[in-house]
């Protein structure tokens, strides 16, 4: 078995209850109030045929944090593009 860091520990024992921290960052998950905490629920089939559900809750502080996280789930990378400026509507139709 492999000897895990504290700080993989930590995180593995975060991921599985939320402790009011963000997942991605460690800071305090309401640190952004009114925005945060938010909150996911990943609910996944078990995979033993018993027909269980195991289920993951994860708590962000922000929405950066949740985009950071889910683009590394998904195996990418979060890319932060400055807004469109804003058009008038001759410029919108061509």
């Amino acid at each position: 078995m492999t000897n895990l860091t504290a700080k993989a520990q930590e995180h593995l024992a975060r991921y599985r209850q939320p402790d009011g921290l963000c997942l991605y960052c460690g800071r305090a998950a309401n640190h952004h109030y009114p925005v945060g905490p938010i909150t996911i629920t990943i609910c996944e089939p078990d995979d033993s045929g018993n027909g269980e559900t195991d289920t993951h809750e994860h708590e962000f502080c922000r929405w950066e944090c949740l985009a950071e996280w889910a683009a590394v789930q998904a195996g990418g990378d979060f890319v932060v593009s400055e807004p469109a400026e804003d058009l008038g509507d001759d410029q919108r139709s061509q």
